[in-house]
């Protein structure tokens, strides 16, 4: 029998991101809350290189990590991450260079359009 994540917080996100994509009619929020709802052990762990990386070819998008942000890796922009978890030491980078870290329910709540949105995995 599965039983999901067993979180709070997270049980919520999932079920934010599930009442948006009914409401908007829009796929990439019920993709987001089926990638959130994968056991931890599967969830994404993207490292910071790889969203710097994204960010040099597309500017001005915000990038969503459905699962943790790690510190491996420099920013030399600024960028706009919204993740599930993040490391201390990302946040810190990424604020550095003037960028926002924010969390699936603050993405949520700045209702950006779906074009802007990168899922990174």
């Amino acid at each position: 029998m599965r039983t999901g994540p067993t979180k709070d917080g997270t049980r919520k996100v999932i079920l934010s991101l599930e009442k948006h994509g009914k409401k908007s009619g829009k796929r990439i929020w019920r993709d987001l809350s089926e990638r959130v709802a994968r056991p931890s052990r599967i969830r994404a762990k993207v490292n910071l290189y790889k969203v710097a990386k994204l960010a040099a070819k597309m500017p001005e998008k915000i990038f969503v990590v459905p699962g943790k942000l790690l510190s491996v890796g420099e920013v030399n922009s600024r960028i706009s991450v919204a993740c599930l978890e993040c490391s201390a030491k990302a946040r810190q980078k990424i604020e550095m260079q003037k960028g926002k870290v924010m969390s699936l329910e603050e993405l949520l709540a700045s209702k950006p359009k779906e074009s802007n949105l990168v899922v990174v995995e």
